[in-house]
């Protein structure tokens, strides 16, 4: 597994953790970062400049670094 697919699987954590709506935050998550994450699997390869852009969006959207 990638760092990119890592990530997606702790924001989701946080998520549930938060009690947030999966759906809607992930979806807010996508629009900053300008790719839909739901798409990020397992086998993708990692991009740094994604992986970036992620980390960045779901901080900004969760209120805690990942």
């Amino acid at each position: 597994m990638g760092l990119l697919y890592d990530t997606v699987q702790r924001i989701d954590q946080v998520i549930a953790s938060k009690g947030l709506d999966k759906f809607r935050t992930r979806g807010q998550i996508a629009l900053k970062t300008g790719f839909a994450i739901s798409l990020v699997k397992s086998d993708t390869p990692d991009d740094p400049l994604k992986q970036r852009k992620l980390v960045e969006a779901a901080a900004a959207v969760l209120g805690q670094a990942i």
